[in-house]
């Protein structure tokens, strides 16, 4: 075996577990969000001047797994939020005759998404859990 690849496996991050169970509750969130964000478009679907909305997702918003700032003069995320799970864009590109953007039939197809995005999420969860139990021995 190469010595680099020995030497990486000996240093393994104590914290990547964490990092893990973060990342995924963090997405977890965000997916739940949207599914509200979509509820609230299907809601008004018939809501004259009302603009269809969608949340946006990095990979760097999962908590901490992202990117890191190494020089000051460097651009900080657009993507946050104050709710932290996304940024709420506008879509306007499919305007009825009254002003609503939105597309039941694209809001559907987004929310049977997230519903299974959501529920990869909790499987790699339990699976993340279970490798855990096992490591210290309780795989019950």
């Amino acid at each position: 075996m190469p010595p680099a690849l020995y030497l990486s496996r000996e240093k393994k991050d104590p914290t990547m577990p964490t990092q893990v169970f973060s990342a995924l509750s963090h997405r977890m969130d965000h997916l739940i969000a949207r599914q509200g964000v979509i509820a609230g478009n299907i809601a008004n679907a018939d809501t004259p001047n009302y603009r269809a909305k969608d949340l946006s997702f990095t990979p760097s918003q999962a908590g901490g797994m992202g990117l890191r700032t190494t020089n000051g003069r460097h651009l900080g995320s657009s993507t946050s939020s104050a709710s932290g799970v996304g940024r709420i864009t506008e879509d306007s590109r499919f305007l009825q005759h009254n002003g609503n953007s939105v597309r039941q039939d694209m809001e559907a197809l987004k929310q049977n998404q997230t519903a299974l995005d959501y529920r990869l999420m909790t499987q790699l969860y339990s699976s993340q859990l279970q490798l855990q139990r096992l490591a210290i021995g309780r795989n019950q």
